[in-house]
């Protein structure tokens, strides 16, 4: 069994009925938040989280950050985690896609965030300083 499963059916009821999703995905620029791609989303960013960055808790703790001659080195498995992060686009979710984004809900962006949080805090750092620059 995971160290994480993401809570799908609560935040997808949320994101429906609380933050009222269908509406959003009738406003201009956020058409692209269909029911399928929602459901698409929500699934993968919860692979991902279950997978790849729930186990990243334990070494992170073993292990920690540190600085070697003047570079920082993550614990193992960070460097291919926040690898598999960028390539599968999830940096890009909510950003506009005249900006390289996925023009997706910041709504949806929030459930997937919570998810990479609730799988590894520590970890979840690293993508959170983008979103906060771009």
């Amino acid at each position: 069994m995971p160290d994480y499963a993401a809570p799908l059916a609560d935040m997808r009821f949320a994101l429906d009925t609380v933050a009222g999703l269908p509406a959003l995905a009738s406003l201009p620029g956020l058409e692209q938040a269909a029911p399928d791609v929602v459901d698409a989303v929500m699934e993968g960013a919860a692979k991902l989280a279950s997978e790849v960055v729930a186990p990243l808790n334990a070494v992170g703790d073993k292990q920690g950050c540190r600085l070697e001659n003047g570079v920082v080195r993550t614990p193992d498995g960070w460097k291919d985690a926040y690898r598999a992060y960028v390539e599968g686009g999830w940096n890009a979710l909510a950003f506009a896609p005249e900006i390289a984004g996925q023009g997706l809900p910041k709504a949806l962006n929030i459930c997937v965030t919570e998810m990479w949080t609730s799988a590894s805090m520590a970890w979840a750092l690293n993508p959170l300083l983008t979103v906060g620059a771009v």
